[in-house]
């Protein structure tokens, strides 16, 4: 276990330190040309296009925070106490619980953006890892080949391993809360106690209860699984005052914490609960998985961020976990019959499973959904931590192969031999249909049978020594190519070293109060979003009224800005200084106003970025301040 641990903090050291991370920001050298390398601080693989809203939003907003030195508001992002509630870099207690970010606070956002990305992979490794070591009795390589399965998965590489944050802080919590309850001197339960401490907030104050709300679940599963088949009084009562003491302190610390979040975000809560969209969710699910539930097994070979079935809406929310979760099902019933026995913790965690698919394809009443507060989690985002439940169970499984052998008859190897078979062909034609022709049979073929030989080796036919470790080292070749999903980059140049970029900032840093707006391309909008600069156009992760009232003083139009939005502004001009506010999409908004309006004087526009040459009718009250190809920088005559 050490020289693992040495490699992981070891990575994360050696690439944080050299500048190297995995986002797509070299994507921007193709995006806004500049006469730049087009390969500008990317070092391998390919950006991704499709993972706007890491180059696209996050980053710059990132970087938005850090030139302002990590304000609660910030109106270029936002609304209200934006970043606060959303989650990013900010100058308040809060950020102790946001570990990702501590190395913009220590050593700026060059090397703040590498500390992140690898964070959240190796720290996120060592803690799965761990978890795994506890649930499976210190099975070493198969915790790590679980480990390594999780967090390559295409359910979190493709999108950008944001929900690693949850992961780590979950499984720190897990594992804490373990260790407390099977201590037996006090500096164990105190020293865990703290971890306790930390990742519950670390978990809760992630905020995006989609996601926390069914890993919620599965952690408390695994932790009643754990006691019930790992059940001993002699652990679990030593010391119980200290025990219970640990926890009470524990609860009273983080409610007063909460407490004190609350207190600083309870508008900003407010605003975003009441959003259009997403709003105050209330769903019930039923409504299924964006592909199926076993896509996985042929995605990997055949699809890409360019190739894909287009109902599938994109690769990033049609990508999940690969599942073996039938076999297991058929399986532990086998062994149930031939044994008497059960293990409460696999059984508990298929429990969670199956309950977790029957709110993806059937759906709760509504009571049922709002009681247990699955109504806040769509099942489009509910597939994440349904899919690593699924790999939790096989994990979980493959642990108790090896640990249980048993003898079955002919018949039914027979039965569950054609079982696995008439599955995997099931598979497969629910992968031709639902594709709607994109797959063609021939092309599932080799897919079918890779899947096919590892359902097989689940089953208690074949009984060898390091079986699991077969199974799991074909999932890790088969994970291996996942890697290349996330290009490696260095550095921030595609970003700071932009030609657009250098030039608004040079203008910034001369009028620091001063707003701007871009009129037209909104990602040239996503790029001056990274120099800083208070614009009214933009991402907004939650609508700012103040500036909003200003263009709308009635609120008439209030239902098309009151979301999360790409507010993309635009000129129009009607002789009676209207402003045109119209909803583009669910997540969108587009703004129509005369440049040379009272409104944006009053709103302390002074800069304007237009993607054209404007009409001379546009820049009436302003001058040319700088011209970089097709783009042109006004500064209003004030």
């Amino acid at each position: 276990m050490k020289w693992f641990l040495g490699i992981c903090l070891g990575l994360f050291l050696l690439f944080t330190v050299t500048k190297i991370h995995f986002s797509s920001i070299p994507i921007w050298n193709q995006i806004i040309p500049d006469g730049s390398d087009t390969r500008r601080g990317l070092l391998s693989g390919t950006p991704k296009q499709i993972r706007m809203d890491e180059w696209a939003i996050l980053t710059p907003f990132m970087l938005s925070q850090a030139h302002q030195d990590y304000p609660l508001e910030n109106p270029a992002i936002g609304g209200e106490k934006v970043a606060l509630v959303g989650y990013f870099p900010i100058k308040h207690f809060v950020s102790v619980f946001r570990p990702d970010y501590w190395g913009f606070y220590a050593f700026g956002p060059e090397i703040g953006l590498a500390w992140r990305w690898n964070f959240i992979i190796f720290f996120s490794l060592i803690a799965v890892t761990l978890t795994f070591l506890l649930l499976t009795r210190n099975n070493f390589w198969l915790s790590v080949i679980g480990a390594f399965w999780l967090i390559f998965s295409p359910g979190l590489a493709w999108w950008s391993f944001f929900f690693l944050t949850s992961i780590f802080a979950g499984c720190l919590l897990l594992t804490s809360s373990i260790y407390i309850f099977y201590a037996r001197n006090l500096k164990t339960i105190l020293g865990w106690g703290l971890v306790f401490l930390w990742s519950f907030g670390a978990y809760a104050l992630t905020l995006y209860p989609p996601y926390q709300v069914p890993m919620g679940y599965l952690l408390l599963f695994l932790l009643v699984g754990f006691v019930w088949r790992d059940f001993d009084k002699t652990f679990l009562f030593a010391k119980i005052p200290y025990k219970l003491g640990t926890f009470a302190v524990a609860f009273a610390i983080l409610g007063a914490v909460f407490y004190l979040y609350y207190l600083d975000a309870k508008s900003t809560i407010e605003v975003m609960s009441n959003t259009v969209y997403p709003g105050k969710r209330s769903e019930t699910g039923g409504t299924g998985f964006i592909a199926n539930w076993f896509s996985e097994y042929y995605a990997g070979w055949l699809l890409t961020d360019q190739k894909f079935p287009r109902h599938w809406l994109n690769i990033c929310e049609l990508s999940h976990f690969i599942t073996f979760t039938p076999a297991i099902l058929a399986c532990t019933v086998v062994y149930f019959l031939y044994t008497r026995k059960f293990d409460p913790l696999l059984t508990i965690i298929l429990g969670y499973v199956l309950v977790l698919l029957i709110w993806m394809e059937v759906g709760f009443p509504a009571f049922l959904a709002k009681a247990t507060l699955l109504d806040v989690s769509p099942t489009r985002r509910t597939q994440i931590p349904f899919g690593i439940a699924n790999v939790v169970l096989a994990v979980l499984y493959l642990d108790y192969i090896r640990r249980q052998k048993i003898k079955i008859s002919t018949a039914l190897s027979a039965a569950l031999t054609i079982g696995v078979v008439l599955f995997m062909i099931y598979a497969a034609w629910l992968n031709i249909s639902t594709s709607q022709g994109f797959y063609k049979a021939h092309q599932l073929f080799v897919p079918t049978l890779f899947f096919m030989a590892l359902n097989f080796l689940l089953l208690p036919i074949l009984n060898f020594n390091y079986k699991e470790l077969v199974v799991g080292g074909a999932l890790v070749l088969f994970t291996l190519p996942n890697l290349k999903i996330n290009p490696m980059a260095k550095g921030l140049a595609p970003i700071t070293e932009h030609t657009l970029y250098k030039k608004v900032r040079e203008l910034h840093l001369k009028e620091p109060a001063a707003r701007w707006v871009v009129l037209g391309n909104q990602y040239i909008t996503y790029l001056v979003t990274a120099t800083g600069v208070n614009q009214l156009s933009g991402v907004k992760n939650q609508p700012d009224f103040k500036t909003m009232r200003v263009l709308d003083p009635t609120a008439k139009r209030d239902s098309a800005y009151n979301r999360y939005a790409h507010a993309v502004y635009n000129t129009y001009i009607d002789g009676k200084d209207s402003t045109v506010i119209q909803s583009s999409f669910e997540d969108g908004y587009f703004v129509g106003v005369d440049p040379c309006s009272p409104k944006l004087k009053k709103l302390n526009v002074k800069y304007f970025i237009f993607d054209r040459t404007p009409q001379a009718v546009e820049i009436r009250c302003m001058k040319l301040v700088e011209k970089l190809g097709s783009i042109e920088i006004y500064r209003s005559n004030d």
